[in-house]
C-alpha cells in the first residue's frame, strides 16, 4: 500500500537515490540513464579486439607511456660564482 510509508516507515536495508547520468556507448551514442552514484558521464570500455592494428597500438601507447628520457645534468663549471658572492650569507 502507499500509505504505509507515511504511517510508518519502509523497513529497507537501503533506501534508493537514483542520479541522471549520461552513459556513452562503444559506438558514441548516449543515453540518459538513472545511476545509483552521482556522475556526470559512464562510458563503456572499447574492445580493442575490433579495433584496426595501428589504433590499437595507438591506443596502448597513450595508455601505457614510456619511461621519461634522462636529461642532461646542469653543471656549475662554466658559471662564475664570484659575480653571484653577493647574495650568499656572512
Amino acid at each position: 500500500n502507499s500509505n504505509r510509508a507515511s504511517v510508518s516507515h519502509l523497513h529497507r536495508q537501503l533506501y534508493g537515490r537514483l542520479y541522471p547520468v549520461l552513459l556513452v556507448k562503444t559506438d558514441g551514442s548516449t543515453v540518459r540513464l538513472r545511476y545509483g552514484e552521482p556522475r556526470r558521464i559512464l562510458t563503456l570500455p572499447l574492445d580493442s579486439s575490433t579495433l584496426p592494428e595501428a589504433e590499437r597500438r595507438a591506443r596502448l601507447r597513450r595508455r601505457f607511456p614510456g619511461r621519461p628520457k634522462a636529461g642532461t645534468e646542469e653543471t656549475f663549471e662554466g658559471i662564475d660564482l664570484g659575480t653571484y658572492r653577493r647574495f650568499w650569507k656572512k
